[in-house]
């Protein structure tokens, strides 16, 4: 049997999570949000129409040593907690300040306000915060929740709002450690605010010093039109390290497995440059348009040497070589969301799709030496690439069959749809959890991994692959899950009639209700050069999800050998 580093991924997040929510609340919380989504505001009136949360008007104040059972929501004024909260806590357009001492064992969610906690508060959940109000109104003793034009006349507009933003980046990796970005933000009032963030990046593989060669940057400035905040053009200026892919895994679960066990689930590039963009994004709809120009230098970048927790002394996975030189680019990015819940949905449709045409490109490949037992091996020449067309379609379907279980199928497909090469860092690959987890990661890469090569005539070049995977792959999941109720109670005492009564009868009990699924997998990628295109691979497994952590088994059905016995940090999609 073999068994990834995602399964002590799971187990040590799970710990890490409750560690982190008791020791460092306020990092999580620092990523205000500005807009807030309409199914969060649906979520937030929920609860406050729910009679089972303890509501309160104005300004709160829990003192020390005091405890409250049961879900806590403050409405217009700030909440300050010194004592317990053993539940969730709401605070809507006010802020919640958490001194030392204090306890929430579930998610503080603030809407219309910030955050601010001291390290020896506990909270057992997640810390999300919203910078915009919600509009809402009272009628008949409930909270209905204003939209279309009205939800923009907020208290947000009449005042605007500026902060100092210090955030950990996408996630940890193996080319520039942990990157942190850092820089203020802006936003001006009224109802087509203009939005200005400039944000450097420090990259923790660097080590302590501030190179600016080695740093990367973030400048986003954008403006409303319309009066509605539904439509926003803007520009960027960048230089950013990004995933070649990012879609198998989550940030979270690559950025653990790498800190945690030197395996990073991601190869990377550097682009830099300038784009135009415009973004619609209509309130109340499960619609979202974004157009973008994109005019960037793309460079390769090397496996740096960041710290891990284990196998630190062992080499880091090769980086694969990109296409280097200039690119302009138009991309299109289109979402339709219906799903009942962003994480783990019971129904609806999720579409995500972008298209990517390369209209102006300069990239080239290097000339490349192939490594062997003898120095000095085979030439591959340089390659030059000319225009191209790429795109991808992650379409997802979750059907509920009854009150216990459902039936949730995925298409995730990509690639060039004209059967021309794509540059390295277009290109995709399968295997591993996130894609096939049946088989090794990068397993379904049309040879991209079959030889190590190095920069030609450069004998000091880091090793490095020639490419990152195919220029084309299609990938089918559909998944069955069911649930599982777990109880037991256990009593002491003695008999009596008045049994309920007694005063020396001791009970305890636990309910647990997880989630299982049953899965199958099947994918293949093509290539559209002189490489080899990549035979169809089906895996089928079973799981089993308990809240946020899903441990699962996958055993592959045509190839491969073995079994992977593995942890997601939820769903797998």
């Amino acid at each position: 049997m073999r068994s990834y580093p995602l399964v002590a991924v799971g187990l040590v997040t799970a710990l890490a999570t409750a560690a982190t929510a008791q020791q460092q609340p306020a990092a999580r919380a620092a990523a205000d949000r500005w807009a807030l989504p309409v199914n969060v505001a649906e979520d937030v009136v929920g609860r406050l129409n729910d009679p089972a949360v303890d509501l309160r008007d104005g300004d709160q104040e829990l003192a020390a040593g005091s405890r409250l059972d049961g879900d806590l929501a403050v409405l217009d004024g700030s909440l300050s907690l010194h004592g317990s909260v053993d539940g969730t806590v709401t605070v809507v357009n006010g802020d919640a300040f958490l001194h030392p001492g204090s306890v929430v064992t579930g998610d503080i969610l603030v809407v219309g306000g910030r955050i601010e906690t001291s390290p020896d508060a506990r909270v057992g959940g997640d810390l999300v915060s919203y910078v915009e109000l919600l509009p809402y109104e009272r009628v008949g003793g409930r909270i209905r929740l204003l939209r279309g034009p009205q939800v923009g006349r907020t208290a947000l507009e009449r005042t605007g709002r500026s902060d100092f933003l210090i955030t950990t980046g996408k996630s940890y990796n193996r080319v520039e450690g942990m990157p942190i970005s850092f820089g203020p933000r802006l936003r001006t009032a009224g109802s087509n605010p203009f939005r200005l963030q400039a944000l450097g990046i420090y990259r923790s593989e660097a080590g302590l010093r501030f190179d600016t060669e080695r740093m990367g940057y973030f400048i986003q400035a954008d403006q409303s039109i319309g009066g509605h905040q539904e439509f926003r053009v803007g520009a960027t200026l960048h230089s950013v390290i990004d995933p070649v892919e990012e879609w198998q895994l989550t940030d979270l679960e690559s950025g653990l497995a790498t800190f945690l066990f030197h395996r990073d689930y991601r190869d990377h590039y550097q682009r830099q440059g300038w784009s135009l963009f415009a973004t619609w994004e209509p309130a109340a709809s499960p619609y979202r348009i974004q157009v973008e120009s994109r005019w960037e230098t793309h460079e390769s970048r090397s496996t740096g040497s960041p710290w891990s927790l284990f196998r630190n002394a062992t080499d880091w996975r090769p980086q694969p070589i990109v296409a280097e030189g200039t690119l302009g680019s138009a991309l299109v990015e289109a979402e339709f969301d219906t799903r009942s819940a962003p994480w783990n949905p019971a129904t609806g449709w999720l579409l995500r799709a972008k298209l990517e045409n390369g209209f102006r490109v300069g990239l080239r490949r290097p000339d490349l030496e192939v490594l062997g037992p003898v120095s000095g091996g085979e030439l591959l020449p340089g390659q030059d690439f000319g225009r191209f067309l790429t795109g991808l379609v992650d379409l997802r379907s979750y059907n509920r069959i009854d009150s216990q279980s459902r039936l949730n199928l995925r298409v995730v497909a990509g690639g060039s749809p004209t059967g021309d090469p794509l540059p390295p860092q277009r290109q995709h690959a399968l295997g591993g959890e996130g894609s096939l987890p049946g088989y090794l990661l990068f397993s379904s890469d049309c040879g991209a991994r079959s030889v190590r090569v190095r920069r030609s005539g450069d004998t000091s070049a880091t090793e490095s692959f020639p490419n990152y995977g195919c220029d084309a792959f299609a990938l089918l999941q559909a998944e069955f899950r069911g649930k599982l109720d777990f109880r037991f109670r256990w009593d002491v005492g003695p008999w009596r009639e008045d049994r309920e009564q007694a005063d020396d009868v001791w009970d305890f009990g636990w309910a647990m209700a997880p989630d299982w699924a049953l899965f199958v997998d099947a994918g293949r990628g093509w290539a559209f050069d002189e490489r080899r295109d990549e035979a169809t691979r089906v895996d089928v497994g079973a799981g089993l999800l308990l809240e946020r952590i899903g441990l699962y088994l996958a055993v592959p059905v045509t190839g491969g050998t073995g079994v992977n016995l593995f942890l997601r940090l939820g769903p797998r999609f």
